[in-house]
């Protein structure tokens, strides 16, 4: 898959896997998290580490950018653990499978399991995060 091409949701099966994508969470992404969520704290400004939150958005930013999703797609959950901590030396991978893909009549689920390690392969996040999207396109054509 090109770079810049992004798959529709619906079209993977259970299975899938997303390129992994790599990044480093440097103060200024740390800064500019604090600021988002309206966050002053010392231990994150001041430290180095980055804030587990923000690992998940960037997680999820990593995700985003793979795929594509129909007007009317619904988040409906999350779940995360944050399994260590990440300074802003580390650099960590976001690796993301298709866990669930089914059709329930006029909607599709779809469940993303979501998992970050750093530079030496630990663990730092596990995730799932689920959608219910419109179903595909000719299926909600009027017969």
């Amino acid at each position: 898959m090109p770079e810049n091409q992004k798959i529709d949701i619906r079209e993977v099966a259970a299975g899938y896997e997303f390129p992994p994508v790599s990044y480093q969470i440097d103060s200024a992404r740390v800064a500019d998290y604090l600021g988002a969520v309206d966050e002053d704290n010392a231990l994150y400004r001041d430290t180095g580490l980055v804030p587990p939150m923000a690992v998940a958005a960037l997680a999820l930013a990593a995700l985003s950018e793979g795929m594509t999703m129909p007007p009317g797609a619904i988040h409906v959950s999350q779940e995360v653990e944050f399994l260590a901590t990440v300074s802003t030396a580390d650099t960590v991978t976001s690796r993301a499978t298709v866990a669930r893909s089914q059709n329930r009549g006029k909607f599709h689920m779809v469940t993303v399991a979501l998992r970050v390690v750093n530079q030496g392969e630990k663990e730092v996040m596990a995730a799932k995060t689920s959608f219910i999207l419109p179903g595909d396109v000719k299926d909600n054509e009027p017969a």
